[in-house]
């Protein structure tokens, strides 16, 4: 065979790098064994499902594989298949400058060929030496087999996505024919997902997968494989995939999904996604996840006794130990509606929450402003007015108006009462006063957006003024994360769905070794959970009391739209959401049988896992550090509460209790000045009593004693007069009784 120029070179090239090392020789190489089956165990050892690859395990020859499959292959991962020796200088050339001005590998150089070697010989490590050897055995492998063989060898071995190895599985997996025939549409979607086969999965991305199959349409027409007209009919053409092997079923799909997610994110098992869902489906892995049959059936007739009529809301719930971070059970739909796909089904609403955007916690997101609070130094026996209604000026210009559920004023009311009757209005005060910032930057830091790998929302929580109302989208995995934090007395651990993973020969790949990390005082967290405890016995969450120690808190988006109940015992947290997957629709009769509030069935599904699961698990307290508490005079007008200093009113002093550490030790930098101070009435009043209102009002107070037939003792006169305006610490002159002297005679 006449070899190119270009190709000599490159063959020279080759050469040189190889000189001084072994040069490795096809015929003495054993192929590597491509797919392994994979177990999935749950935590007490029990079989959850086989993870299989689908191989087909008659080998097509080239008249068994459709033409178009052949041809569009070529034309979207090596155009110049014909042309070069299994390595092409051109496209590895093109490669390099294609990357180089973006900054970041976007095209690959390697060849059809080099990828059958990579497959099935060297496999994908990330070093030089492998790529050599790639090249130096693809350059082999071209004088020992037609393109026409190398091609179909090829097609018999790549991976296609959804377990599927070689082109036989993957016609039958996606469109349940064999390879032969597959239409020209059929054929460009396969060819598509070779180089990305989850990312263009027409199972869970649709779209996707039509744009992707579209780019290898208009490659095949440019490089003259097909006409434009039937380009054109192929884009028009559906994308109807078969759904015959996925009705191949197990127990706790929605956990199982949130674990191959977790996979495919975790760098230990490969370079990028598809290294790792390669690796799960095909590499003979042992993994033992952390969820528990018992608790996940617990939770699963929970959601479902409740939610029981085909018009109610769906349910979601995600289960963790909070000591560890053990993922014990997720609900994250019916199963029925999973294997279906009705109403949504395939997205996990445990980790998805109905969408990319997640779902709003309503009030359940007011531990995080309170945790702020007693960290700043605000006590829980702080008093906040506590009105119906507020009206809070935005910077923009605008008002943010904020009303109390069911539109309840209280008068005034402490801190720690309005966490147990989850009022509004206080923590729109409470927020205005701590900003936004903070409190969303102590959410992350008790593990709100812990798992934005495997769920959504993915961005950042907004630091807006309404974030303490739930205004950002949340899912319950990161909502039961945060609150497991407040439960193990400060402790964050991230959750995890793994306890081992081994190969098939028993060496442990990868091990669960939780590292609790301290991200609250335990005295914070024992005075946070100290409340949302009061909050079950007494507040709006007395629907989940299940009579031991217990934390939890309700919440209810606008318009009932969603409804969380998120509760915790020392051994378990929970979260539990209720809502419409289809999008943010009213939780209220006539379409509900009652007005849906945190309160009701999120809290009472709670409480119905919570009986099961406590059986045989001793009542537990919370850890529960000495919380000392210390009384400090603060001025309670200042928005951070502070010392008073000299010009600070007295009747704007309040002695409150601070958790030991968190008290104000910084003196008030305002007032700056002597304080125009009302005089307040004294007259009728006993002199001892009229000096003291005065004093407390911020003057001194000079006597005067006249005779009068008035008690004696009593203050019959004050200047200046009561109403009008002084400056504190002038005084104020008060004339006192006394009784007349006896008359001469």
């Amino acid at each position: 065979m006449r070899i190119p120029r270009a190709g000599a070179a490159l063959l020279t090239a080759l050469s040189v790098l190889a000189a001084g090392c072994s040069v490795p020789m096809l015929e003495e190489l054993e192929p590597r064994q491509l797919a392994q089956t994979s177990f999935l165990y749950a935590a007490d050892g029990s079989l959850i499902t086989q993870l299989h690859a689908v191989e087909d395990r008659i080998v097509l020859t080239t008249k068994e594989v459709s033409p178009f499959l052949l041809d569009a292959t070529i034309a979207i991962e090596d155009r110049r298949f014909y042309q070069h020796h299994g390595v092409d200088l051109q496209a590895i050339l093109r490669a390099a400058y294609v990357n180089t001005q973006a900054g970041t590998i976007v095209e690959g150089g390697s060849t059809i060929t080099q990828q059958l070697i990579k497959n099935t010989y060297v496999g994908s490590a990330a070093t030089f030496r492998r790529k050599l050897d790639e090249a130096l055995l693809a350059w082999q492998l071209e004088d020992r087999l037609s393109k026409e063989e190398i091609l179909t060898e090829y097609l018999n071995t790549v991976y296609f996505g959804q377990g599927a190895y070689g082109a036989e599985a993957a016609a039958r997996t996606y469109f349940n024919v064999d390879a032969v025939d597959l239409s020209l549409a059929q054929s460009a979607m396969l060819a598509g997902l070779i180089s990305s086969p989850n990312h263009f999965d027409p199972f869970k991305h649709r779209g996707a997968a039509a744009g992707r199959r579209g780019v290898v349409l208009e490659l095949m027409r440019r490089q003259g494989l097909i006409s434009s007209r039937q380009s054109r009919t192929a884009i028009r053409e559906p994308i109807h995939v078969h759904h015959g092997r996925m009705a191949e079923r197990y127990p706790f799909p929605y956990f199982v999904d949130y674990f191959k997610r977790w996979f495919a994110s975790n760098p230990t098992f490969g370079e990028n996604e598809e290294e790792r869902y390669r690796l799960l489906f095909s590499g003979g892995l042992r993994i033992t996840t952390t969820v528990d049959p018992v608790l996940q059936g617990y939770a699963e007739r929970a959601v479902h006794s409740v939610l029981t009529y085909p018009s109610d809301p769906e349910g979601a719930m995600t289960v963790i130990d909070p000591r560890t971070g053990y993922v014990r059970a997720m609900v994250g739909g019916t199963d029925a509606e999973f294997w279906s796909g009705r109403r949504g089904g395939k997205v996990n609403l445990a980790t998805g929450a109905g969408g990319k955007y997640g779902r709003q916690t309503g009030s359940a997101f007011k531990p995080f402003a309170l945790v702020t609070a007693l960290e700043n130094g605000i006590s829980p026996d702080t008093v906040f007015p506590a009105p119906s209604s507020i009206e809070i000026p935005l910077d923009n210009g605008e008002v943010w108006h904020v009303t109390n559920a069911e539109g309840g004023g209280y008068g005034s009311m402490t801190l720690a009462s309005a966490t147990v009757n989850s009022v509004n209005t206080v923590y729109a005060q409470l927020i205005e006063r701590l900003g936004p910032k903070e409190v969303v930057q102590v959410a992350h830091r008790m593990g709100m957006r812990c798992c934005t790998d495997v769920g959504s929302p993915k961005g950042d929580l907004e630091p807006y003024l309404s974030a303490v109302l739930g205004a950002n989208g949340v899912n319950s995995l990161e909502m039961a994360s945060a609150y497991g934090t407040i439960a193990s007395g400060g402790l964050r651990v991230a959750p995890l769905p793994v306890l081992s993973v081994t190969d098939s020969e028993g060496n442990v790949l990868w091990e669960a070794n939780p590292h609790p990390r301290q991200v609250l005082s335990p005295q914070v967290a024992a005075a946070a959970g100290g409340i949302l405890q009061d909050a079950v016995l007494y507040g709006t969450g007395t629907a989940a009391n299940i009579g031991r120690p217990q934390i939890g808190k309700t919440g209810t988006a606008s318009d009932h739209t969603n409804a969380w109940f998120v509760g915790a015992i020392p051994q378990l947290v929970a979260a539990v959401w209720v809502g419409y997957p289809e999008g943010q629709i009213s939780m209220e009769p006539p379409r509900t049988r009652i007005t849906v509030f945190g309160g009701t069935w999120p809290a009472q599904i709670w409480r119905l896992f919570m009986l099961g699961a406590m059986r045989g698990l001793p009542a537990r307290a919370f850890p529960t550090p000495q919380v000392d508490y210390i009384d400090v005079a603060v001025d309670v007008t200042q928005d951070r509460l502070c010392l008073p200093n000299r010009y600070t009113l007295p009747q704007n002093v309040e002695i409150l209790s601070f958790i030991e550490g968190t008290e104000p030790t910084k003196i008030c930098e305002l007032p700056d000045s002597l304080q125009l101070a009302n005089v307040p009435s004294v007259i009728g009043l006993p002199q001892s009593p009229a000096a003291t209102r005065l004093e407390h009002a911020g003057f001194f107070v000079e006597v005067q004693v006249i005779e009068s037939t008035q008690p004696p003792g009593t203050v019959i006169g004050q200047s200046p007069s009561a109403g009008t305006s002084a400056y504190q610490t002038s005084t104020i002159t008060i004339t006192v009784s006394k009784a007349p002297s006896a008359s001469g005679g």
